[in-house]
């Protein structure tokens, strides 16, 4: 097994050598100045695919800071893709799922996932041009979550209403949002929208007798009877309370350190990976494997200060998902015996295994 520590040096020579040209040329359809959703595993783009607004966010997201940092350049695709995200998506005060890739509406459903990552995007945006007009958009973007997504705890998960349960996750990617304007901005109203994510995390999602992040429920909050949790979302929180604590210091080790302890007892399987989902008590409940939760674990164990076990996940997400398709490209899912599951590799992944490099070589 090739072993390639997660050393910043070696994360930056991948990202800037291979990963950001690839998703920028490949990765960006020209005529239409958006990115692509989808590249096949020779790195060519899949063009008969919708283009989902959470990838043009997310993509916008990860060049502006890619270019802050001076890791890579991307021209004017991170300029155009922000007029072209306004153009083809936007609708009075929110946003529709996805277009066709001539920019027709396709799914033309309000998803309070989606928007979490325009708000991300636009923090990201303003950090690297200063201009602070984008702001404005933001905050109309807010209002639209206050007015029509308010629920009596949180926000719904999309418009129409959706039968189903409602979800942790399209909160905490609020949370990081919110968190990601305020260290753009500075404008306090960005981190007091942030403290009422985090009560929200410690008074619904958190289950302190398990230790565990809850990922379903109901109407009204309450978790639903199947306790599902997932590993890699364990991670996410774990970094974000950390970035919550460094901007505010509100202490919240006893939430991350049950987190991180749930998946070292369950959420790493015998290969080193985590599967996608778990029961409250450690039971597995879909074995298979992604790669975006081994950037989140990566990242997680590194903040936490658990170096030895940050680099062994690293060396399996390179092993296992970083090798086998176009350089700077990845192998999304993994079945419990390691087989590709895709013949494809999504867009949207790239905002997961950037974001190693931004925690681990902050300059």
């Amino acid at each position: 097994m090739s072993r390639i520590p997660y050393t910043p040096a070696r994360l930056r020579q991948w990202a800037t050598e291979q990963a950001l040209p690839l998703w920028a040329e490949a990765g960006f359809d020209h005529e239409h100045g958006r990115f692509f959703e989808l590249l096949d595993l020779r790195g060519e783009p899949i063009h008969d695919t919708p283009h989902r607004l959470t990838v043009q966010a997310r993509q916008i997201h990860t060049y502006a800071v890619a270019q802050k940092r001076g890791w890579y350049r991307a021209g004017d695709k991170i300029e155009q893709a922000y007029r072209s995200m306004l153009r083809d998506y936007r609708r009075e005060r929110s946003w529709v799922f996805s277009v066709h890739r001539n920019g027709a509406p396709c799914d033309p459903r309000r998803d309070f996932y989606a928007h979490a990552f325009v708000l991300l995007a636009i923090g990201s945006l303003v950090g690297l041009t200063g201009d602070r007009a984008p702001l404005a958009v933001a905050d109309e973007l807010l209002t639209c979550l206050d007015t029509d997504f308010a629920a009596p705890e949180g926000h719904l998960e999309a418009l129409p209403v959706v039968a189903g349960p409602r979800r942790q996750n399209p909160h905490m990617h609020l949370f990081e949002a919110l968190l990601n304007l305020w260290m753009n901005t500075r404008e306090p109203r960005y981190l007091e929208r942030a403290g009422r994510m985090f009560d929200l995390f410690t008074r619904r999602f958190f289950d302190p007798e398990a230790g565990v992040l809850l990922e379903y429920f109901d109407a009204a909050l309450a978790p639903v009877p199947e306790r599902i949790v997932e590993p890699g979302h364990h991670c996410e929180w774990a970094w974000l309370l950390r970035w919550y604590q460094r901007e505010t210091g509100t202490p919240v080790e006893h939430y991350v350190e049950p987190l991180l302890a749930h998946v070292e007892r369950h959420g790493i399987d015998q290969a080193g990976l985590l599967p996608d989902e778990l029961l409250a008590d450690g039971t597995v409940r879909t074995a298979s494997r992604r790669t975006w939760p081994m950037t989140e674990a990566v990242k997680a164990f590194a903040v936490h200060g658990r170096h030895e076990r940050a680099e062994a996940l690293a060396d399996r997400l390179h092993t296992h998902f970083l090798s086998g398709a176009a350089p700077g490209g990845w192998m999304d899912r993994l079945d419990a015996q390691g087989r590709p599951m895709a013949d494809n590799m999504p867009a949207s992944t790239l905002y997961h295994v950037m974001g190693i490099l931004v925690e681990l070589d902050p300059s």
